[in-house]
């Protein structure tokens, strides 16, 4: 997905902060927030025209710079609105507005919880563009006695009247949208050190004890991926909660993990994967994060790659060419549908698992071949140099293949063009 631009071609402001309110209702499954948006404009650029999704959610109030602008028209399912010529000179604009809605996607509700998934946008107005990364502020207003976890560091949280209570996270350092997560529930709790970092543990039916012992490889996990990424962890702390189900997605700070996906490790220490490959996006997707969802391999390839990487260190060579050979499956159910396509690709793809089969599988393949390609040291060397260069940033995959060739001395124009272009 390309960045919107305005009719005539201006790019659009950019939201460099949202803060946002949020209640979420158990009954109805619905939403109503209130947001204030720091509006930028680029340097070197006009402010153009603003046009962001509302995926069904309603305005309620709408304010630019304190002056009251027009709702969308019943059926507009968008956010539009065009920078009067009077403000094309400063740098930053204040929107503010309210809305409600029952989300279509992004948020889970059951009768304990909510937590939210990939589609931040359906539960909170916002760009949904990965390259566009912003500071996020989040307050939710919850039943008291729920718990909760969010993007970033918890700040203090106040007791109101009515049985609700205020719980306040903030996430200083700019993230894409879609990394806006959050849950809420009656949630079990652990916490242990790693380092310097803290792991949060929570759950809604595994006790303290249990998880525990079913998150007990976190901390080298952690140590694994700070040491090939050349960086720490980038927060504080990291969050993994367990939930019901086979959700597996990652948010800034935050994973929320299926019990299904995570169960197995009772019987077999080596089913971790999904704590690995969460964990690894704390680095290659939410520190470095695609500019657009064209280069998205650069987010799933390498952290497939990165999970069967931790695999071969844990456990050894035959768990590191098992995961190869489950990519290798799946990838060819690509190229039996007919739909063999270049990792960094535009276009549509005809189903989910055909686009993880590229993005997923084909893009971890290309990185076992870098690595066979330029060997060890140099491979090794490449990756850091990639992620500390581009760290907090957006990427495109001429970043890695610059990176790459820096430390093989020489130009992989052939292999990157062979697999990703």
């Amino acid at each position: 997905m390309a960045a919107l631009a305005a009719a005539d071609g201006r790019a659009q402001p950019q939201a460099a902060a949202y803060e946002l309110r949020l209640r979420p209702d158990f009954e109805t499954q619905g939403v109503s927030g209130s947001e204030r948006i720091v509006l930028r404009r680029r340097e070197g650029e006009d402010w153009g025209r603003l046009r962001w999704p509302l995926n069904g959610l309603r305005l309620t109030a709408l304010r630019l710079e304190g002056q009251d602008l027009p709702l969308p028209a019943a059926g507009e399912d968008a956010l539009l609105i065009e920078i009067p010529p009077a403000w094309r000179e400063r740098r930053e604009l204040i929107l503010a507005l309210r809305y409600e809605g029952r989300p279509r996607r992004g948020l889970t509700f059951g009768a304990q919880h909510v937590y939210s998934g990939f589609d931040s946008c359906h539960w909170m107005v916002c760009d949904p563009v990965p390259g566009t990364k912003a500071r996020f502020t989040l307050e939710l207003l919850l039943p008291q006695g729920l718990r909760s976890a969010a993007a970033g560091e918890p700040l203090a949280a106040v007791a109101l009247a009515g049985g609700l209570s205020l719980q306040r996270w903030r996430q200083q350092r700019p993230e894409a949208s879609y990394l806006f997560g959050f849950a809420a529930g009656r949630f079990h709790e652990a916490l242990e050190p790693a380092g310097d970092k803290w792991l949060h543990y929570l759950g809604l039916q595994d006790e303290p004890a249990a998880l525990r012992r079913k998150f007990r490889d976190s901390p080298r996990v952690l140590a694994f991926f700070a040491d090939k990424a050349g960086l720490p962890l980038p927060d504080a702390r990291y969050t993994q909660l367990l939930l019901p189900g086979s959700v597996a997605q990652e948010a800034s700070s935050l994973a929320l993990i299926g019990k299904q996906l995570l169960d197995p490790i009772e019987q077999d220490e080596s089913e971790d994967w999904v704590i690995v490959h969460e964990l690894a996006h704390q680095w290659w997707g939410n520190l470095l994060t695609c500019k657009d969802w064209s280069h998205f391999w650069l987010n799933e390839g390498l952290t497939v790659f990165m999970t069967a990487a931790w695999k071969q260190q844990r456990w050894g060579e035959a768990a590191y060419q098992r995961e190869l050979a489950l990519a290798r499956r799946r990838w060819q159910t690509a190229i039996d549908a007919g739909y063999d396509k270049p990792l960094s690709w535009a276009g549509d793809y005809p189903s989910l698992a055909i686009r993880r089969a590229i993005q997923y599988s084909k893009g971890a393949l290309f990185i076992d071949a870098l690595r066979r390609e330029l060997g060890e040291p140099r491979f090794w060397a490449g990756l850091r140099r990639y992620t500390r260069s581009h760290a907090g940033g957006s990427v495109e995959s001429r970043d890695l293949q610059r990176a790459m060739e820096r430390e093989a001395g020489r130009s992989l124009a052939e292999l990157f063009g062979r697999w990703v272009y």
